[in-house]
């Protein structure tokens, strides 16, 4: 399990990570709050092959779902779906 705490702009204020490997997996967490990275930088890595670390960017991607699935992209694509 992978939590992270965001501020209102995406900049990632916390993380915990919870199974095994929890310690190897925080170090880019730890990386993202020192640097005051957003959610995005961690949305958009790149991971050599899929691992456990993949759980990071998943959780990261996940910020965006509200935004990807909400009424107004769904109007949004209604409207450009009929253009074709």
């Amino acid at each position: 399990m992978v939590k992270v705490v965001t501020g209102k702009s995406g900049r990632v204020l916390g993380a915990s990570i919870l199974g095994a490997g929890a310690g190897d997996l925080i170090l880019p967490w730890a990386l993202a709050i020192s640097q005051k990275l957003k959610i995005g930088a961690m949305a958009n890595l790149v991971v050599p092959y899929p691992t456990r670390g993949e759980a990071s960017k998943r959780a990261a991607g996940s910020y965006y779902t509200a935004a990807l699935f909400s009424a107004r992209t769904r109007r949004l694509v209604r409207l450009l779906a009929r253009f074709g």
